[in-house]
C-alpha cells in the first residue's frame, strides 16, 4: 500500500475537493468549512487557485503544469509545494485522491 506522499506524488492519482466542504471566496482569500468536523479552514491566492484547478479531479502533473504557467516557480519547487498542500488538506478531510 503507497504512502500517503507517494499517493500524493504520483502522476496517475487525481486530487479532488471533498464534495461534503463548504467554501467560499472573500477577497481573493478561501475559506471553507468541514460540517463533518464543524471546523474551518482558510488558505490563500496559490491554494485558492488549487482549489479552483481541483473543481474536476487533477493530476499532480496537470495541477503543476498549471501553476508554472500561472507563477514564477520552478517545476521541481512547485511539486514539491503542492505535494505538501494538498497533503495537508487531505489529513484534514478537504481534498480526496481518486
Amino acid at each position: 500500500m503507497p504512502t500517503e506522499l507517494n499517493r500524493l506524488s504520483s502522476d496517475q492519482a487525481r486530487e479532488m475537493r471533498n464534495p461534503d466542504l463548504l467554501a467560499v471566496e472573500m477577497d481573493g482569500d478561501l475559506v471553507m468549512m468541514s460540517i463533518e468536523r464543524g471546523e474551518y479552514y482558510g488558505v490563500g491566492e496559490v491554494g485558492t487557485r488549487i482549489w479552483e484547478l481541483i473543481e474536476r479531479p487533477q493530476t499532480l502533473a496537470e495541477l503543476v503544469a498549471a501553476l508554472c504557467s500561472e507563477f514564477e516557480i520552478g517545476e521541481a519547487q512547485c511539486r514539491s509545494d503542492i505535494v505538501a498542500f494538498l497533503g495537508e488538506l487531505e489529513s484534514n478531510g478537504l481534498v480526496v485522491v481518486d
